[in-house]
């Protein structure tokens, strides 16, 4: 792991949140929420730059703010936030480590675009065919999709809608900024699942990240699951780890 790439990763990865959501200045971290939507994907902490004896009083606000959203608090830890023990912190505020993800950076030379057997991809198109695949393949609030509208013109944005013999199957976006193509919200609805689906679309999102001359691609995979063997199989290796601690309001 380049303390580089991990300062870019997170740097977008704020970027791109924000994009979607509220924002809340915690003084020593960075809060995400989005009232109309009960999404854990909106209602985040993050870049936690906390002096020691901030941290009690960020914890408290942290719940507070969630508490007054109707929503538990969860918060995401890099390698890059401080204190370094602010994670032991938590656990003893009551949080649990729910999962840890990688932030995953493609890694082989070669870039392949080609598509399944039966599958075909476009760019951009129906915006609402596009948002009805997310919120299913995601079992996302249809909320979620009128949400995005708007993140989906940015020019940094394209998205790709995936179709098994011509019929919607699954999505993914490409977010790009400072030379990171950022590959997320890759879902397959669950009828055309296990059909090369997911796997075509990654790869025509690493091609076009290349193309455009981002200097790096990745994206983010809960460790240990088959999502994650799957993004493995495709080039992607774990450059470094983020824990996700939560705690029910």
């Amino acid at each position: 792991m380049t303390p580089e790439f991990m300062h870019v990763f997170e740097d977008l990865w704020i970027s791109f949140r924000a994009l979607w959501c509220e924002q809340h200045d915690l003084a020593g971290a960075l809060a995400f929420s989005r009232k109309e939507v009960k999404n854990e994907f909106f209602h985040r902490v993050v870049r936690v730059q906390a002096s020691s004896d901030r941290v009690p009083a960020l914890i408290e606000d942290c719940l507070a703010l969630y508490r007054g959203q109707g929503f538990d608090c969860h918060i995401t830890l890099s390698p890059r936030d401080l204190p370094v023990d602010f994670g032991e912190h938590l656990v003893h505020a009551g949080f649990r480590c729910g999962h840890t993800s990688a932030a995953m950076r493609h890694e082989a030379e070669e870039t392949d675009s080609t598509t399944s057997p039966g599958v075909t991809l476009s760019t951009g198109g129906d915006y609402d065919c596009w948002a009805g695949v997310m919120c299913r393949s995601f079992g996302f609030d249809p909320a979620m999709g009128e949400v995005g509208r708007s993140v989906s013109v940015r020019p940094q944005v394209r998205r790709y809608l995936a179709r098994v013999d011509g019929v919607p199957a699954g999505i993914a976006l490409l977010f790009s900024q400072a030379d990171l193509g950022y590959v997320d919200f890759v879902g397959t609805l669950p009828e055309f699942r296990c059909r090369g689906v997911a796997s075509s679309l990654v790869r025509r999102a690493v091609a076009d990240s290349r193309q455009l001359g981002n200097r790096w691609t990745a994206l983010e995979s809960v460790t240990g699951g088959d999502t994650e063997r799957l993004y493995q199989k495709l080039g992607f290796r774990s450059a470094y780890l983020r824990n996700r601690y939560m705690r029910s309001l």
